[in-house]
């Protein structure tokens, strides 16, 4: 204790070691001053580095946004142009037939319930009725789709060909043999074609057409059905069985054709000796 008093004496007696608490404050504050400023500058660095991948991960963002719009418009404007063609061939196909057609598409297919429908966009509104005959055309060729069977203002259900409670009167394109046609109730399947008299035997011809016979007032005549693929006669039977190819291909439906009837011929001005 007294060797500490003394050296504290001594200090305190020597003029040579002047303590200066100004400059000890300036440098003890100045040090931790140094360090306040450089923790703060760094959380500001930090701050705005995080800022500015906010603000880049926004505009990435924003980016992938506009390419994904841009890729989208792209492939909307390549299947207009493939829709326009299409549209246009049929039309013109639908402009070189003698029977006006009202053109529709297809909205919605019902494979689920017994009788099997398609729905199409067109309605009463725009003169569709029931029973009116229904084709399309698929590689340049009319096919028969089936018949309307339910209107309402702007939608109609159709009938489709393989449904077996649609039955349609057909005819061998080359051999003139006729028959009923019916389906078997799925849209792969084949039609059959029955009632064909066995003197057509040695007559037909595996991938004979079959076109529509236009008997029964419902189905205009000469309308693509399909073509033979088999044949089948049984000895017990008096009459043959085809086994026929859909010409449409249900799958690949998208656009069909309304038969509209043929308007009235306006009828003659009668003649006479009177007055006009």
């Amino acid at each position: 204790v007294l060797i500490a008093i003394s050296l504290v004496c001594l200090l305190v007696s020597n003029r040579a070691v002047i303590i200066k608490p100004k400059e000890i404050g300036l440098s003890v504050f100045g040090f931790f001053q140094k360090g306040v400023t450089g923790f703060f500058g760094w959380f500001g660095d930090t701050a705005g580095s995080i800022r500015q991948l906010r603000l880049a991960r926004e505009e990435l963002a924003e980016a992938r946004s506009r390419l994904a719009d841009s890729d989208r418009t792209a492939r909307e404007a390549v299947e207009l142009r493939r829709e326009n063609a299409f549209l246009r061939a049929q039309l013109g196909l639908a402009q070189a037939l003698p029977l006006p057609r009202i053109a529709a598409g297809v909205i919605a297919k019902d494979h689920d319930n017994l009788f099997s429908t398609i729905t199409i966009n067109k309605g009463y509104r725009h003169g569709i009725q029931v029973d009116m005959p229904v084709v399309g055309f698929q590689d340049e060729l009319e096919g028969l789709v089936g018949r309307v069977v339910a209107v309402g203002p702007g939608t109609s259900q159709v009938l489709p060909l393989y449904d077996p409670s649609c039955q349609v009167s057909a005819r061998l394109d080359e051999s003139r043999f006729e028959g009923l046609t019916s389906g078997q109730g799925s849209d792969r399947a084949t039609l059959l074609m029955r009632y064909v008299k066995k003197i057509a035997t040695d007559r037909i011809e595996y991938g004979d057409l079959v076109v529509t016979a236009g008997l029964g007032g419902l189905y205009p005549a000469g309308i693509n059905v399909g073509r033979v693929r088999d044949i089948r006669a049984e000895t017990y039977e008096t009459s043959l069985t085809l086994e026929i190819e859909l010409v449409i291909d249900f799958d690949r439906l998208e656009h069909l054709f309304v038969l509209a009837a043929a308007p009235a011929a306006p009828s003659a001005a009668p003649t006479g000796t009177g007055s006009p």
